[in-house]
C-alpha cells in the first residue's frame, strides 16, 4: 500500500519502547530492507538508557541494510518552557505536539499504538487518515482497507494507471491517499501487553533496559501524564533532569518578569515551580485543605 499510494517505503516510528520493538521485530520477519525505514523522534527528554538503546538498535538495522534516521525538534524542551512561559501540564501538554507528534508528510507511517493502552485509544482501528486534530482523524478497519486497496489495484491494472492516477471518489481512504495525506497504520493494535512481551522474549529481541529498572512505560522524563510516584522515581534515577528543569523554570520566571507578565506568588524560584509542577504541594504545603477537611467543614 505504501509503494502504491506514495511510491515510497513504509515508515516505522520507533520510540524505544516495547511496542516499537515488537512492531520492528514483525517488520524484519515480513519485509525486506528495501520495504521500510525506521524513524525516531528525539524529544530531548528521553532517558539516557533509551538514547543508547535506540543507537544500538539503529546500528544493528544499518548493518542489515535498513535505512534509519532521527528527527530532532526545532526547539528543545528547555527552550519551549521558556518560550511558552509555563510548564507543560496535563491540561496543556504542548510538549507532545512540539516534540513527539512530528508529521512525516505524504507517507504511510506505522506506529506501535495498542487499544489496551488507554481509553482514548479504544474505538480506533488499524488504519487512519490523520486530520488537523486527533478528533478529525478517520479510522478504517484492516478488512475494509485491504478490500478497497485490492479493488483499486485491480482497476488500476486494467486501465494501465496507478491508483493515485485513477478518478476514485467512492472510498475516503483512497481519496486521502490520492490527496497525498499521510496514512497511519497500527500493526499491533489488538495485541495485549502479555502478547507483546511473549513475542519479544520468544524471539530474543533486545529491549530497553529501563524495563529491567522497574519502569512499565518508556517516555519523556517528567511527562505531565505520569503519576507522582513515577516522577519521583524518574528524578531519583536521573537527577540531572531535575536540575535542568529547575534551571529552566528559573529562566522562565525571569523571562516572564522581563515581559511584564504576572508570576504566581508562590513561584519565587525555579525550585518552587518544580515542586508545584510535580504536585509536591500535596505533601509539603502547610495549610493545604484536604478533601477530608472540606467534608468536615460541611458537616460542621
Amino acid at each position: 500500500m505504501s509503494k502504491a499510494f506514495y511510491s515510497s517505503k513504509l515508515v516505522l516510528c520507533h520510540s524505544g519502547g516495547k511496542d516499537s520493538e515488537c512492531m520492528l521485530g514483525l517488520a524484519q520477519k515480513c519485509l525486506s530492507p528495501d520495504d521500510y525505514e525506521v524513524v525516531h523522534s528525539h524529544t530531548t527528554l528521553d532517558a539516557p538508557p533509551t538514547v543508547y538503546h535506540i543507537r544500538n538498535v539503529f546500528s544493528a538495522l544499518n548493518m542489515k541494510g535498513v535505512k534509519t534516521r532521527t528527527i530532532y525538534p526545532k526547539k528543545s524542551m528547555w527552550e519551549l518552557i521558556v518560550d511558552k512561559g509555563m510548564p507543560p501540564t496535563r491540561l496543556c501538554r504542548y510538549c507532545c505536539k512540539e516534540l513527539k507528534e512530528i508529521s512525516i508528510p505524504n507517507r504511510m507511517i506505522a506506529v506501535g499504538v495498542r487499544s489496551e493502552e488507554s481509553a482514548g485509544r479504544k474505538g480506533r482501528a488499524e488504519f487512519s487518515l490523520r486530520g488537523k486534530t486527533k478528533e478529525d482523524a478517520l479510522y478504517f478497519t484492516l478488512e475494509h482497507s485491504g478490500e478497497v486497496f485490492r479493488e483499486a489495484l485491480e482497476a488500476a491494472t486494467m486501465t494501465g494507471k496507478t491508483i493515485t492516477e485513477m478518478d476514485v471518489s467512492d472510498c475516503t481512504l483512497i481519496v486521502g491517499a490520492k490527496a497525498q495525506k499521510d496514512i497511519i497504520v497500527n500493526p499491533i493494535y489488538d495485541w495485549t501487553e502479555n502478547e507483546v512481551w511473549n513475542y519479544i522474549r520468544s524471539n530474543r529481541i533486545p529491549y530497553n533496559p529501563l524495563y529491567d529498572m522497574g519502569y512499565t512505560r518508556v517516555g519523556c522524563i517528567g511527562c505531565p501524564n505520569a503519576s507522582w510516584k513515577q516522577k519521583q522515581k524518574e528524578f531519583a534515577d536521573f537527577p540531572e533532569y531535575k536540575a535542568n528543569y529547575i534551571r529552566t523554570f528559573q529562566k522562565m520566571i525571569e523571562r516572564r518578569h522581563e515581559k511584564g507578565l504576572p508570576v504566581k506568588n508562590t513561584w519565587k524560584s525555579g525550585e518552587d515551580v518544580f515542586n508545584w509542577w510535580i504536585e509536591e504541594y500535596k505533601h509539603n504545603c502547610k495549610g493545604q485543605m484536604t478533601i477530608y477537611d472540606w467534608m468536615e467543614s460541611l458537616a460542621g
